[in-house]
């Protein structure tokens, strides 16, 4: 990892220790969704077993809105958000915004997936854990797009847009991860999708990412 990488990821992690709202706000969403999804489709085991591998993608999902707003939120309220941009390559600041978010994701569908499970009842496959590496790096990639995008945003409006974006471009990694978080399910063209559709993603931002960052 360069270093200038290695420093807009401490930078992120920093500011994410400092600044705890964010992970407040997105864990006690995360709590309310999943027990909210266990009433709603409980009782029955069997119901919950089918249910409960969308649930946990869905929730990762929508969790990434908020996670956005964090993208430039402390640069900006400092004032120090030009600097960086004159300070930091385009691709060194995409890379290590993306691999911060991709963590804070990743650990994100980590404690989804372990209260799921304790909840509904639910064995995740061994296809679940690489799934998730792919599907939330894909996530983070677009999130951090978008989260640069709509930074001039305020909190009621920009939160609202940054779920409207994400949705429809993470459509496939939610199926895709769906499936592959679901016992017996195809696993190779599930992970081709999700493959393909990080590595659309990932081309798709690196080469708009300098124009994101001049809006």
């Amino acid at each position: 990892m360069s270093t200038p990488v290695a420093a807009v990821v401490r930078r992120e992690m920093r500011v994410l220790v400092l600044s705890p709202e964010t992970t407040v706000v997105t864990v006690s969403f995360v709590l309310a969704a999943v027990l909210l999804a266990g009433l709603a489709f409980g009782p029955v085991p069997a119901t919950m077993a089918a249910v409960g591998p969308g649930t946990i993608w869905l929730v990762v999902l929508l969790s990434a809105a908020p996670q956005a707003r964090d993208v430039a939120a402390s640069e900006r309220e400092e004032g120090t958000w030009d600097l960086l941009r004159g300070l930091v390559r385009p691709t060194d600041l995409l890379v290590g915004k993306c691999l911060a978010l991709w963590l804070r994701l990743a650990l994100t569908w980590t404690g989804t997936a372990l209260l799921v499970t304790a909840l509904f009842d639910l064995h995740l496959p061994a296809s679940a854990w690489p799934a998730a590496l792919l599907g939330t790096l894909g996530l983070a990639v677009v999130t951090v797009a978008l989260g640069v995008m709509v930074a001039g945003a305020r909190a009621g409006g920009g939160g609202a847009l940054l779920t409207t974006l994400i949705l429809p471009l993470a459509l496939p990694i939610l199926l895709a991860g769906t499936m592959l978080t679901t016992p017996d399910s195809s696993l190779a063209p599930w992970f081709l999708t999700l493959a393909g559709t990080d590595a659309m993603l990932l081309v798709a931002v690196w080469a708009t990412f300098p124009m994101l960052l001049e809006e």
